[in-house]
């Protein structure tokens, strides 16, 4: 019955998609030139042969099946790849960086008539979603068209799982229709059968496989040179709450080095009242052309994409929503930068990935403010960290990944293909 309702509210709102899509379009979140792809419509050509779809719903989820596409592109037994995404900013990242099989889409709005067009047209043989996308007519529509379907590096929480529980009938009508499931943890391999499932395997996170950052050279120089002389102390993606702790923390290891600095960069930079949870520290913010001295404290980061700016400058790094019971955030783009990094015990959300990278000895827990002091000034005067070295650890963690990734794809969904 739910289903059926969630079916009659998508064709209802058919009327108002043009006024939606326009709205988007007005805050930037659409392709004024692609819109129509929304509504299911090609704009590019399908090839003749065997298809294989895959859909990234946002940028990390896109940089994370790179190296996926790759290897079916050197299937010759493929002829095309089709790669949907549903934000422009992963399109942008992701446009250049595929090869010649592969053609980029949006991915159509879950409405029967946008996504009965959309499989019309291209007919994929096989289907593959990242991580977290669900869309029940979307996936009912596949099965019904007999169309082999998987999700890879899976990713489910306690709290999506008991959500998914209230609609039982529902909710195994969609998962039922998946042929496949690898997750990125043990726990999701868990949720995923319970709700249907059967064919379910844990293989790791494939972000393990994203590329390094890049690394704008220019505003890399300027702030290396800003920073001469300092000791610098990341804490990336902090949460409301943790910007307080890494005051307070600066503050004391200050008053005995007065080189020491911090970099905060908040994970919602647009935040407000961000500045009252640093009271007693002297901030200079990014987006305001802060001028940083030797009386500087804090430099606030509140800009958008130039983390790896900044992960590349750390002396050591300090990965938030894990001081606060948010579940943490991801660590392995950082760990490409730096060995000396520490997180708190909310990690439940990468908890597989937090402890590979210990067994690596790339990060370390703390379980509070003071044993991160204490952390901190035990490796103080350590030599930078080897990038390159971090770089091998992590790409060995990633072909494994892969590899079993691969395997798994290959015999439960590709017919052998690979």
């Amino acid at each position: 019955m739910l289903l059926k309702i969630y079916y009659l509210i998508s064709m209802l709102l058919i009327p108002f998609t043009g006024l939606y899509i326009r709205r988007r379009i007005k805050r930037d979140k659409e392709d004024p030139n692609r819109f129509r792809e929304r509504y299911g419509e090609a704009s590019v050509s399908r090839e003749e042969g065997k298809l294989i779809w895959i859909h990234a719903a946002s940028v990390g989820e896109s940089l994370s099946i790179l190296r996926i596409v790759n290897e079916l592109e050197n299937t010759k037994s493929i002829n095309q790849i089709l790669l949907t995404t549903g934000t422009t900013s992963a399109a942008k990242i992701v446009m250049n960086k595929l090869g010649s099989k592969t053609v980029h889409q949006y991915l159509p709005l879950d409405t029967p008539l946008f996504n009965a067009r959309f499989l019309k047209y291209w007919k994929p043989s096989y289907a593959i979603f990242v991580e977290s996308e669900i869309w029940p007519n979307l996936i009912l529509q596949i099965k019904k068209m007999k169309i082999k379907l998987a999700i890879i590096n899976g990713r489910m929480t306690i709290n999506s799982y008991n959500k998914w529980l209230r609609f039982k009938k529902s909710s195994e009508l969609i998962f039922k229709s998946f042929d496949l499931c690898l997750t990125q943890n043990k726990e999701s391999s868990l949720f995923y059968n319970k709700l249907g499932i059967s064919n379910t395997y844990y293989t790791g996170n494939l972000k393990f496989s994203s590329d390094k950052f890049e690394v704008k050279e220019g505003p890399y120089n300027e702030l290396k040179k800003i920073f001469k002389g300092r000791k610098v102390f990341l804490a990336a993606s902090t949460h409301p709450g943790e910007e307080k702790l890494i005051s307070d923390i600066t503050n004391k290891i200050r008053k005995a080095r007065q080189e020491f600095i911090a970099i905060i960069v908040p994970r919602h930079p647009n935040r407000r009242k961000l500045l009252d949870q640093m009271p007693n520290s002297k901030v200079a913010i990014r987006s305001a052309n802060g001028q940083v001295d030797k009386s500087t404290d804090i430099y606030l980061a509140d800009t958008f994409g130039e983390l790896g700016i900044f992960y590349k400058l750390a002396d050591f790094i300090f990965i938030g929503g894990s001081f606060v019971p948010h579940g943490g955030q991801n660590p392995i783009e950082a760990a490409y930068f730096c060995n000396n990094i520490f997180h708190g015990k909310h990690v439940e959300n990468f908890l597989e990935v937090y402890e590979t990278l210990g067994h690596l000895s790339i990060t370390e827990p703390v379980d509070n403010l003071r044993q991160l002091q204490v952390k901190l000034m035990k490796c103080y005067d350590a030599p930078p960290s080897d990038e390159d070295e971090l770089k091998r650890k992590i790409n060995e963690e990633a072909t494994d990944i892969l590899k079993d990734t691969m395997h798994y794809l290959n015999s439960n969904i590709l017919n052998n293909d690979i």
